[in-house]
Parts: structure tokens; C-alpha cells; sequence
């Protein structure tokens, strides 16, 4: 029988939520022995109340008893004190510094990490310097961190790699993802502009915290355990424009706004294209995909119809690695590192 893991979560947005609740419902596997948000409304309360609101069905996760779990939410890191735990999952912020000196903090109290912060995910090329430092740390206190997610962390990446195992030689490859923003949470479109003018979308660009995270760190990571030698990454990031009204369930965007993003990022070598990835988010998109196209002997082309859905996938990616980053070296760990990733929850049924 395989061994009940204990685990912290920090951060109780939409995404921490999904995970406290899937582990839950694995109780066969996982145990929460902690939770922590800074956000005031969610201090004190017992988890119960998050995950299973008034109105929800008692039943829904195993260990319920009237939404009630007899584990209130704490403010900080801080106020974890020395409680024992096998591993922390970290899902609070996506970007630098704060992730890092979150995961940080958990690492000098003693937590193994995993962290679905995008800027987190290919930390050796973002920043050498922490990566190094959060290395160092992991391994003085012989204990294991790990960045993983949807984007970046599986389809455009880890993937990508996967799939270049049958070749014995390549000359070209070519990432694509089409989402269907309609189908995502409301934050999610926030984040991306979705009803905001043209101006409007390349003034928040600005700010380097607006937009898709983490492509870049995808290609440089491909790049990476590749052997790819480049000359230039280039990165562009536009707005899709709604050529007429756009009227949604829970969303209306006025003919001249933004009604998604594409962002494109390419690895050039002597001014040739040798690998690509485009990622397009729309709330009108008709098809979802993902798409692995790779110009090879043999050639390999990988398209998955209707596409992954990143919420549900980063909570999956999530679960099923956590044996396996406890079972590895000491160290900051990237998912090349790891076991070929699959479903280790239970038997399927």
C-alpha cells in the first residue's frame, strides 16, 4: 500500500481551492495537515467553508462532516510554526520576486515544495543567481523543490520533449495552442484584457505582469535539454480584436476591443525559425487544440483535439508528482528531471 502523504497548502485562490479539494478526495493518498491565505475573509475559517460553501452537497468530499474539517486557515507562512509535513504545495502568486521568497521561507522551515508559480517554472535561465540560492538551500536542508503547471510546466514543454524521444534527428519544431477563453475562470480573462481597447491592452503589456506567463521559460526550457544552440528569442504579444459585438454567458465585449491574446515566441538560429510556440486565447474560439508539430526523421505531428483544460490538468500535474518529487535527489528540480509523468492517484476504473 502506498504510503498517505501529508501536505500543506499555501494559497487558497480558485487553483489552491481545486487542489485542497482533490486531495481531499483522495484521502486514500494525501492528507492536508495545514492551509495557509493572507486574505482576511479566509483567516480562521475552517476549510470546510471554502470548499464546501452553504448549499453544496455535504457528501462531496469524504472526510466532511457539515463542511467541517477542523482546520482553520492561517494568515502566514509564519504562522505555520513547526507543524510536520511531507510536502508543501505553493500556489499563491505566478510572478518574481514574491514566489521565489515564498518558497524561500518554506525551504528554511524545513518543506519540501511544489509550486505552480509560472515564473518559477524554469528559474535556471530567468534567474541563474536564485535558482542557485534556492538550490543550495533545498539541498543544505536535504529537502526538494519543484515548478510545475499546464502553461508553462506541461503542453508546451515538457511535452514537447516527450515527444521528441522517436527522432534521431530534428530540424524544426512548432508549438501551438488555441483556448477557448468562454470556457475559462473570469480572472483568467481579466488577466488576459479580454474587454479592454487596443491602447488599453498595450499600456497593461507594460507592465510585465499582465498577459500569458511563462512562454518564454517553455521555450528556453525546450531550448535547454535540447542542446539548442540560438542566436535570438524573440517574444510578441498582441491583442485579438472583436470584429463585431461579442455577447457571452457571463461576458459582453464591444466590437473594437480586446476579445483575446496571442503570444508567440520564437528561437532563431542564423535567422531561421527552430522552434516556435504559439499560444491564442480567445472567448470566441470555435476549436480547442494542442498541437506538437516536429519536422524530424521520423517527423512527428501531435495534435490533441479539443485541447487540455489547464485548470483541471495544473491540479492533476500537481497530485501525481508529489511521490515522485519526495522519491528524488535533493535540490530545485525542473519537470526534465522527473519520472515520465502519469496518473499514480488509484486504479482506473
Amino acid at each position: 500500500m502506498k504510503r498517505k502523504i501529508k501536505v500543506i497548502q499555501v494559497g487558497l485562490g480558485q487553483i489552491g481551492i481545486n487542489i485542497a479539494k482533490a486531495l481531499l478526495k483522495h484521502d486514500d493518498r494525501f492528507e492536508i495537515v495545514g492551509c495557509v491565505d493572507s486574505a482576511p475573509d479566509k483567516i480562521h475559517k475552517d476549510i470546510g467553508e471554502l470548499l464546501e460553501p452553504k448549499g453544496s452537497p455535504a457528501a462531496s468530499l469524504p472526510s466532511a462532516t457539515g463542511g467541517i474539517f477542523n482546520l482553520s486557515i492561517v494568515g502566514s507562512i509564519d504562522d505555520l510554526k513547526r507543524k510536520k509535513a511531507d510536502v508543501v504545495v505553493h500556489s499563491t502568486v505566478s510572478f518574481m520576486p514574491e514566489a521565489g521568497e515564498q518558497v524561500l521561507q518554506l525551504l528554511d522551515k524545513g518543506y519540501n515544495v511544489i509550486t505552480t508559480a509560472e515564473e518559477m517554472f524554469f528559474l535556471r535561465q530567468r534567474d541563474p543567481k536564485l535558482f542557485r540560492k534556492l538550490d543550495a538551500a533545498a539541498k543544505r536542508k536535504h529537502l526538494r523543490l519543484l515548478a510545475t503547471g499546464v502553461n508553462p510546466g506541461f503542453v508546451m514543454d515538457s511535452l514537447v520533449l516527450m515527444f521528441t524521444a522517436p527522432c534521431v534527428s530534428i530540424t524544426n519544431i512548432r508549438v501551438e495552442r488555441m483556448v477557448n477563453l468562454s470556457r475559462r475562470r473570469l480572472a483568467l480573462q481579466r488577466k488576459l484584457g479580454v474587454g479592454l481597447t487596443r491602447q488599453e491592452f498595450m499600456k497593461e503589456t507594460e507592465s510585465g505582469r499582465f498577459g500569458p506567463v511563462g512562454l518564454t521559460d517553455s521555450a528556453e526550457f525546450v531550448a535547454h535539454h535540447l542542446d539548442i544552440k540560438y542566436d535570438n528569442i524573440r517574444s510578441t504579444i498582441q491583442p485579438v480584436i472583436a470584429d463585431h459585438d461579442y455577447h457571452g454567458d457571463d461576458v459582453f465585449v464591444a466590437m473594437n476591443h480586446v476579445i483575446g491574446v496571442r503570444h508567440e515566441v520564437v528561437v532563431e538560429k542564423q535567422g531561421q525559425a527552430i522552434l516556435s510556440l504559439r499560444l491564442t486565447m480567445r472567448i470566441d474560439a470555435s476549436i480547442e487544440y494542442d498541437a506538437i508539430f516536429i519536422d524530424g526523421d521520423p517527423p512527428v505531428n501531435v495534435v490533441i483535439n479539443n485541447g487540455i483544460m489547464g485548470d483541471t490538468a495544473t491540479v492533476g500535474l500537481v497530485l501525481n508528482q508529489l511521490e515522485y518529487l519526495l522519491d528524488s535527489e535533493p535540490g530545485y528540480h525542473d519537470m526534465a528531471d522527473m519520472r515520465i509523468p502519469h496518473f499514480t492517484l488509484n486504479h482506473i476504473s
